[in-house]
């Protein structure tokens, strides 16, 4: 809380302080949603039905200059179980909450981005969203520093590079904390108006602080391209692969690093956090992505995606899955919008000296999702939804069905939200390519 305390007023003095030459927006919301779910945790005997109460509120301030945009995003929120569903988490009750101050600067050949930020959220939603298994305890609290550059060497050029360095501890004291290192070298040739060509490789270096001084590297290669096929469909897809290299560093140095994860019918009960399984040496994996939309009607857009990925989740290991999904959106009026998704995902067993996640017996995850959107008013706007969610591995089978319903007021307190609205639009991108590799990404 004291972190989030200082950057909003460090946001708040730069963003005043440059008031005088900026145009300044001033945007937030309130938000109460509850969700009723026979089980909500998704473990194989749930105690019972579980209802969840989440009070949340956010405030964005942006001020822009010609030139550049300083944005601060902030949000704050207070959640609580009941029901006797509620004995399978612990802690009941807890006040996830983040801000992000961040920094964009446009040049005529040139882009340059800047941020720092601070998160907090509940160990046991987060691994469910990552691994499928709502375990763990506490919260977890990251705080993050990143920086970017984007420069266009012609007309069809252009090369980015990003660089985050993060530092993640946990309320767990069963749990160790991590220094995360990642970077990411891009560069973008544009083959025709309707088609780019990407290529970009990534460094990521983890080290954890427990007695064997875990340590990896994952190297990731990829080339891509992104093309608009007709004036209905687009089709965008990475073909690559990725290197791991683990070892450790401390004295206590064994056959094993906290880089794949286990699960077991231990490792899932109440208030019992996933352990790990290290695997000390190098491997290798092809990885892909593919997504195509379709816009099928004015008001109806078809998106279809498939993935072979590996990615580091938020307790440090690399979990490997193929993941395909589908998400139809339709807007029945000004005021009221339909949306389906459904994802089925496929987690393989660990095999041999694999470092690439895998657990003792494979995994498949599947979960659908039917939403209905109304704007109750031009600053009111109301969601109600369905979701289904299901895993089977070798502990058995466990089902939920969960229905939410959300209210949320926006507000405007100076100037014009457009801008942070587009804002929102980039992150919510960022964060959906960020959850390929996730088998509840809605759940983040």
């Amino acid at each position: 809380m004291r972190i989030l305390v200082i950057l909003t007023s460090l946001g708040t003095s730069i963003l005043a302080s440059s008031a005088f030459a900026a145009d300044v927006s001033v945007k937030g919301s309130a938000s109460q949603t509850l969700d009723a779910s026979n089980n909500y945790f998704l473990v194989n005997s749930p105690a019972g039905p579980t209802i969840k109460s989440l009070t949340a509120g956010t405030l964005d301030i942006l001020a822009r200059t010609p030139t550049t945009n300083f944005l601060l995003d902030t949000n704050y929120s207070y959640y609580k179980y009941f029901g006797p569903g509620a004995v399978d988490s612990s802690p009941a009750f807890g006040t996830p909450a983040s801000a992000t101050f961040s920094v964009d600067h446009t040049e005529q050949l040139t882009k340059y981005n800047a941020a720092v930020s601070w998160a907090r959220f509940d160990t046991a939603q987060t691994n469910l969203a990552q691994t499928g298994f709502a375990t763990g305890r506490g919260s977890i609290e990251t705080v993050s520093a990143n920086g970017g550059i984007a420069h266009d060497l012609s007309r069809t050029d252009s090369l980015t590079w990003t660089t985050q360095v993060s530092k993640v501890t946990f309320t767990d004291p069963t749990q160790f904390p991590y220094v995360d290192l990642a970077s990411t070298a891009g560069w973008q040739h544009t083959v025709s108006p309707t088609t780019n060509l990407n290529n970009f490789v990534s460094f990521d270096w983890f080290s954890q602080d427990n007695p064997a001084q875990s340590q990896r590297l994952f190297w990731r290669l990829m080339t891509g391209l992104d093309s608009k096929l007709s004036s209905r469909l687009t089709f965008t897809g990475h073909v690559g692969i990725g290197f791991v290299n683990s070892y450790q560093t401390g004295n206590q140095q064994s056959n094993s690093s906290s880089l794949a994860i286990i699960s077991s019918p231990e490792a899932t009960a109440i208030g019992n956090t996933p352990f790990f399984q290290p695997q000390v040496g190098s491997g290798s994996s092809i990885l892909a992505d593919a997504a195509l939309s379709y816009q099928l009607l004015k008001t109806t857009k078809v998106v279809l995606t498939a993935a072979q990925a590996v990615v580091p989740t938020t307790f440090g290991q690399l979990q490997k899955s193929d993941v395909v999904g589908i998400n139809i959106a339709h807007d029945i009026n000004q005021w009221s919008s339909l949306s389906f998704s459904a994802q089925f995902s496929f987690i393989p067993a660990s095999q041999g000296s694999s470092l690439f996640g895998g657990q003792t017996g494979s995994s498949e995850f599947f979960s659908a999702s039917v939403g209905y959107s109304y704007q109750l008013a031009r600053e009111w706007r109301s969601n109600l939804s369905y979701t289904y969610r299901e895993r089977e591995d070798n502990t058995g089978i466990a089902r939920s069905s969960t229905v939410s319903f959300a209210l949320v007021r926006d507000f405007t307190l100076l100037g014009n939200p457009t801008a942070i609205n587009q804002a929102e639009k980039e992150r919510a991108r960022e964060r959906e390519r960020q959850s390929i590799g996730y088998v509840f990404p809605t759940l983040r």
